[in-house]
């Protein structure tokens, strides 16, 4: 029984150890990927202190709308575009935080639409966060919104797990051997046309009140003496009530019922190519 009792106790030390010592090794290639993978990865694996002209933050329809290096052909500025498919208010200010703690900017841009009324985290977009929960910051940020940070950061190789097809071995092997295609940009992949999908009308109604991680953006850009703008991207055939943004948003621009072509459409949601190149003008012409 004794030797049984010892056996089990240093199997389960050295599997701890183990779950150590690979914790450890996927998060130092998560921090200095070969190729990023993602958003998050990317930023944090910048040089500290680069200077940009502007920064743009969203979702997909900051992601597939916005070419920084179209905008720099036009008008000579050097940007930078930080959205992520998915992303909610409580993303967008993590990524906002994170990057005005190391890069510098003059301007940035937040894109905001239905999602407004959102306080919480997404489920897809806070993954990955997930490999630098160890940053003091970023984990007090999560833990306020979600109960089980505290078995993402202490249990060790846990988050990797239970994210596997997110996070797991496929995704890290990838990042040796798959460029993206989101670096050359700057930020910027088109959502090629996909027409055959049905464009449906909608009708978004937004509550009339402030978003916390909103004012908690306004106020970090106060802080930094960097100016904030919000905007609302083209949908097709929406109507949305965008008086409640220009209410609550300093510098509010609304650019939802911009575009009336069916074809420069992807969805109702999302602009195609010409769409995405179509709006980066005016967007530069509006802004610089």
């Amino acid at each position: 029984m004794k030797s049984f009792l010892k056996y089990f106790i240093v199997t389960i030390f050295l599997f701890f150890i183990l779950l150590v010592i690979l914790d450890f090794t996927y998060s130092c290639i998560y921090r200095y990927p070969v190729h990023a993978r993602n958003k998050v990865s990317w930023l944090m694996n910048k040089p500290a202190n680069k200077v940009y002209d502007y920064a743009i933050f969203g979702s997909s329809r900051v992601f597939f709308h916005l070419n920084p290096e179209q905008i720099k052909s036009k008008t000579g500025l050097n940007g930078i575009n930080l959205g992520y498919p998915a992303s909610n208010n409580f993303e967008i200010k993590l990524m906002v935080q994170e990057f005005l703690k190391h890069q510098k900017t003059k301007k940035i841009f937040i894109q905001v639409d239905d999602q407004y009324n959102k306080e919480h985290f997404d489920p897809t977009a806070i993954i990955p966060w997930l490999p630098f929960i160890h940053n003091a910051t970023i984990y007090n940020e999560i833990k306020a919104v979600d109960s089980t940070a505290v078995y993402k950061k202490y249990l060790p190789f846990y988050r990797y797990m239970i994210y596997d097809s997110k996070l797991g071995f496929r995704e890290l092997m990838m990042s040796f051997i798959n460029p993206n295609k989101f670096e050359s940009t700057n930020g910027f992949i088109p959502m090629f046309n996909g027409n055959n999908e049905r464009k449906t009308a909608k009708n978004i109604v937004l509550e009339n009140k402030k978003n916390s991680h909103l004012e908690a953006i306004i106020d970090i850009c106060k802080n930094k003496n960097v100016d904030v703008f919000f905007f609302t991207a083209p949908y097709y055939d929406t109507n949305i009530n965008t008086n409640v943004l220009e209410q609550n948003l300093p510098n509010y621009k609304d650019f939802s019922n911009t575009f009336e072509r069916e074809d420069y459409f992807s969805n109702s949601s999302h602009l195609n190519e010409r769409g995405a190149e179509a709006f980066t003008n005016l967007f530069s012409l509006t802004y610089f």
